[in-house]
C-alpha cells in the first residue's frame, strides 16, 4: 500500500496543484494531508476531498503526523527533505518494491521549510537530489514519475 503524504500546507493553490499532479498519476493508494492551516484548511481540503471523490481516490485529512504512523499502521515512513538535512537518498527501486509488499508512507512539506526536528524523528528522512526546497507539486511530480517509469519497465 503507498500512502502519499502533504504535511504542514497552508496554500489552497499549492494544495489543489499537488492533489492535481497525485490523481494524474494514478499510483497512490491513499493520500493523506496532515497539519492543513489558513486557506488550505478552509477551501484547498474540501476541494482537494471533491477531486479525489470525483477519479475515485481516497483521501484523508488528519491532524498532524504522528497520527498518520500509527492511525494506518505504516512499515516505512520516509520524509523527503533537502540533501542538507540528509545524506540518504530515496532509493525508488526499493520504494516500489516495499510498496509492493507492505504499507508505506511518502510524506513531503507544503510550508517554506522542512519538517521540524520532532517530525523528522517519526521516520526515515531522505532526499531526492534536490538541495532547496521545492513546491509541493514538483515533489509530487518528481516522485510519481520515477515510480511510474520505474512500474513500466
Amino acid at each position: 500500500m503507498f500512502v502519499f503524504i502533504l504535511h504542514d500546507i497552508y496554500s489552497n493553490v499549492k494544495l489543489g496543484e499537488f492533489i492535481d499532479v497525485v490523481l494524474a498519476f494514478r499510483l497512490v493508494d491513499l493520500v493523506v494531508i496532515s497539519k492543513a492551516s489558513s486557506a488550505a484548511a478552509q477551501t484547498g481540503v474540501p476541494e482537494a476531498e471533491k477531486k479525489a471523490f470525483m477519479k475515485n481516490q481516497r483521501i484523508l485529512y488528519l491532524p498532524d503526523l504522528s497520527d498518520i504512523k500509527e492511525l494506518l499502521g505504516l512499515s516505512k515512513l520516509y520524509l523527503i527533505v533537502p540533501n542538507k538535512l540528509s545524506e540518504e537518498k530515496l532509493d525508488f527501486d526499493r520504494l516500489r518494491e516495499e510498496i509492493n509488499k507492505e504499507r508505506i508512507g511518502v510524506a513531503i512539506s507544503g510550508g517554506d521549510s522542512s519538517f521540524t526536528a520532532r517530525e523528522l524523528q517519526l521516520g526515515i528522512p531522505v532526499n531526492i537530489g534536490v538541495n532547496d526546497i521545492l513546491p509541493p507539486s514538483a515533489y509530487a511530480g518528481i516522485i510519481l514519475y520515477n515510480l511510474s517509469t520505474y512500474q513500466n519497465t
